[in-house]
């Protein structure tokens, strides 16, 4: 994997389809001392460790790079649910939004 990191990133947040095919959305986490490099790092720990990466259509869930306008830009497939743990825990994600019942 070797996609270059978008030069307008911001922050990293992550979405996930539920078994249930509902979707769940998270929190987005910035890096204040400098955005980019703080997303830049992240991926790259990511990649190195296992957590981002293989084929987009039988991942987990999505890390999304954010814009500073909170648009998505980018995105990465999270393999297995180890490694959103992982990156939930590393990037301190929380629910911002749930399937309404």
């Amino acid at each position: 994997m070797s996609e270059t990191l978008h030069p307008a990133a911001h922050a990293l947040s992550a979405f996930r389809v539920l078994p249930n095919e509902q979707t769940r959305q998270y929190s987005a986490t910035t890096f204040p001392q400098n955005p980019w490099a703080g997303c830049e790092r992240t991926i790259r720990m990511a990649r190195a460790v296992g957590w981002i990466g293989g084929d987009p259509k039988d991942c987990y869930a999505v890390l999304d790079v954010l814009d500073v306008n909170g648009d998505i830009i980018q995105d990465f497939p999270v393999p297995t649910s180890k490694a959103f743990a992982q990156l939930k825990k590393r990037l301190n994600l929380v629910v911002e939004s749930e399937p309404e019942e």
